[in-house]
């Protein structure tokens, strides 16, 4: 049966009982009025016909007109058995009463006749009015059982409609939701023959077909797997796929060796596989891009860690962790660190014995103008290879970190009057003045000493080198909460756009004339870093070049 039918039969059966019971009570209560209204009156009537009879009977003289004209209405409103002859028997009474008035008989006859009638009707009365009791009585009872039996159909429908209105909604919304979470072979059994029987029937259908399109593509998505794993598994980087919700997408063999795992751990939570696994929770935990150091199969090797983003159409779907051994460039760059150490370290000797034959030349008397001029390019020379030397081994110490660091307060005023002094006779030579600001003497940096002053006295170096002669160069000092900084700025040429790209790059050359190996800004850049500080160009409007010096404050 069609819901719509149901309810329309559901409905018009309680429309129906309502309006049965209301048909029985407004019958019921129109006949007591109109009934008992009518003959109530009636009875009234002929009683109150009686009581102006007796009155124009009891008045001098004797009203005969008024007791003719009650007669003649008495005779008109005969309602009970006996009262018509009561009536007749009256009028022949009055009328032997109105010939002889002075008769009592008569009299007496006129007053019993009225009496009777008045009794007659005052019967009537009290009788009809327990008639009326009693249908009220009974009409009361009626409307009882009706209204009860309306109530209780109501009732039952209230209880059993909504249930069977809902319950099959109420299935189909649960294998809604069963097929929503990919569970393809629940059914939906709806047995009611209305529309959601129909409904669920081709729910199920359309379940069914679900069901095969899975159970068909099943083994294409198995292939497709294996084949994504044998292309995992083919590479030679360890690779880990992980959801946006942590959990593991996949991990080759690589990985699996390297992280020392014994079995697949796919589909498992990356943060609890961690917690019992140093070497996973390090690669998951670790940004810095750092290489990391491994030991496999007894020997060390080194791995640098990149994570890449998966995106799909609706945004991120994980990310993609790869370990590649860069153990072959890590030992070439060992190997180049260690050759320049050695070689800046054997080539100091050589060069301090020429510093020493060159001092004996220049303080020969018999040498001629075009020999001194040969010895003084040889001076030259000799300097710039032995500036050479001391960066590269300086170089070579940052590279391999063995250079050390004494770190500790320092007055930055003592640190700045250190440097300045340095390259104060490079300074006079070219007439170049330092214009610095006032350093409050109470400043203290986390510094070491030589090598934040050998750092501001490679900067200095370079102001003087690039600033005109004449010129000057402005040594500023400013500071935060946590932070000191010494500003270096010359009114030179500056650096044009390609140059400061790379300023700070091993074997950048600061400008065209220069011959320098361009070592110099790095490995300060290096040492600031290593201090827990660091050194930066700014932008200047008017020309030159300055560079920032950033100290940790003490």
């Amino acid at each position: 049966m069609r819901i719509k039918t149901r309810l329309t039969l559901w409905l018009g059966l309680i429309t129906f009982l309502v309006l049965v019971l209301a048909t029985i009570a407004l019958a019921t209560i129109w006949n007591l009025r109109t009934g008992t209204r009518d003959v109530l009156k009636a009875n009234y009537n002929s009683i109150s016909y009686a009581q102006a009879m007796l009155e124009a009977v009891d008045a001098a003289p004797i009203a005969v007109d008024v007791l003719r004209a009650q007669l003649a209405l008495q005779n008109k409103n005969i309602t009970e058995p006996g009262e018509e002859e009561l009536s007749q028997h009256l009028g022949r009474s009055i009328e032997r009463f109105v010939s002889t008035p002075d008769d009592p008989a008569q009299l007496r006859a006129v007053r019993g006749d009225l009496h009777a009638i008045i009794e007659i009707n005052r019967a009537a009365i009290e009788r009809k009015a327990n008639a009326a009791e009693l249908r009220a009585e009974t009409a009361f009872t009626w409307i009882s059982i009706a209204g009860t039996l309306c109530f209780l159909i109501a009732f039952t429908l209230f209880l059993s409609l909504p249930e069977r209105l809902a319950d099959p909604i109420r299935k189909l919304t649960e294998g809604i939701d069963r097929i929503a979470q990919g569970r393809y072979a629940e059914r939906v059994v709806v047995q009611d023959g209305s529309e959601f029987s129909h409904m669920a029937d081709r729910f199920n259908t359309m379940a069914g077909e679900l069901e095969r399109w899975q159970s068909s593509n099943l083994a294409r998505v198995m292939e497709e797997k294996a084949r994504a794993e044998a292309v995992i598994n083919s590479l030679e980087d360890a690779s880990i796929g992980l959801d946006e919700q942590g959990r593991i997408l996949f991990i080759n063999r690589q990985a699996m060796d390297l992280l020392g795992l014994k079995e697949d751990i796919s589909g498992r939570s990356a943060v609890e596989m961690a917690a019992n696994n140093d070497l996973l929770r390090h690669v998951l935990n670790d940004r810095s891009g750092a290489p990391m150091k491994i030991v496999v199969d007894g020997k060390e090797q080194y791995f640098a860690s990149a994570s890449s983003a998966i995106t799909g159409a609706n945004g991120p779907l994980g990310t993609v962790i790869t370990l590649h051994n860069i153990t072959p460039f890590q030992e070439r760059d060992q190997a180049k660190t260690h050759f320049l150490a050695t070689i800046s370290h054997e080539l100091k000797t050589p060069l301090a014995s020429t510093d020493i034959g060159l001092g004996l030349l220049e303080r020969t008397t018999s040498l001629g103008d075009e020999h001194k001029a040969i010895i003084n390019d040889l001076r030259k020379d000799h300097q710039r290879l032995v500036r050479i030397v001391s960066e590269l081994l300086d170089m070579a110490q940052v590279e391999s970190g063995r250079i050390r660091m004494e770190l500790g307060p320092q007055r930055l005023m003592g640190l700045v009057h250190d440097a300045l002094t340095v390259v104060h006779v490079a300074a006079e030579q070219k007439h170049i003045r330092f214009e610095q600001t006032p350093v409050d003497p109470e400043v203290l940096v986390i510094a070491d000493a030589a090598r934040a002053t050998w750092a501001l006295v490679n900067v200095l170096a370079n102001a003087v080198r690039h600033s005109p002669a004449g010129g000057t160069i402005d040594v500023r000092c400013g500071s935060t909460d946590h932070q000191v900084n010494v500003t270096i700025a010359d009114h030179g040429a500056g650096f044009d756009a390609q140059v400061r790209e790379r300023l700070f790059q091993r074997f950048a050359v600061g400008a065209t004339t220069d011959q320098r190996t361009g070592l110099g800004l790095s490995i300060a850049r290096d040492v600031m870093v290593a201090m827990g500080g660091g050194i930066e160009l700014v932008d200047q409007e008017q020309g030159g070049a300055t560079l920032r010096l950033t100290f940790q404050r003490a």
